[in-house]
């Protein structure tokens, strides 16, 4: 064979007399596409895994058991006619006035909307005729910080409960029942 003929089968073999289907931008544009999928696919699955989400409940059976208790708690504050006022102060510390409260110690709960490792327990220990404080910086520090909170207080012997949803940053708060 010369060369003339194989120069024409060549031409004859491949539809493009151009580059390489490598040196095209059409193979990229479609290769590109399922790539990106996986790509994205991936970065979902590590996402997920990295940040679990915390208002999922596992036993919706108990914590529906669970409600009826909380009711109860909340009628026992409204009945006591418990209402709570707050004073943080950075010198001071986080303090409560709780009227009617005759507990040994109160908890206090701040709960976040979104991301439970920010949550809180701190233990209010009397100070004076019903006022309960801490001296712990974090709480104040918390609700010295933009976000949006649950607030709970329980007495010692979880009898009675008052909560509220607050927007922080906060210095006085009244809770009632």
């Amino acid at each position: 064979m010369t060369t003339e003929s194989l120069q024409l089968e060549k031409a004859v073999m491949s539809d493009s007399p151009g580059a390489a289907w490598y040196q095209q931008v059409w193979p990229w544009v479609l290769i590109s596409i399922p790539f990106s999928a996986v790509l994205f696919g991936m970065v979902m699955i590590y996402t997920a895994t990295l940040h679990p989400d915390d208002l999922v409940v596992d036993n919706y059976y108990k914590e529906g058991m669970a409600i009826n208790q909380t009711i109860a708690r909340d009628a026992e504050a409204a009945r006591l006619q418990l209402t709570a006022s707050l004073r943080t102060n950075s010198s001071e510390g986080t303090r409560f006035s709780i009227s009617h409260a005759r507990d040994s110690a109160v908890v206090l709960n701040l709960f976040h909307v979104t991301d439970s490792g920010l949550d809180r327990e701190v233990v209010l220990y009397p100070e004076d005729d019903q006022v309960y404080g801490t001296d712990d910086p974090t709480i104040a520090t918390l609700l010295a910080t933009p976000g949006i909170w649950y607030l709970q207080l329980s007495g010692s012997e979880f009898e009675w409960r008052l909560r509220s949803r607050i927007i922080t940053p906060v210095s006085q708060l009244e809770v009632t029942p």
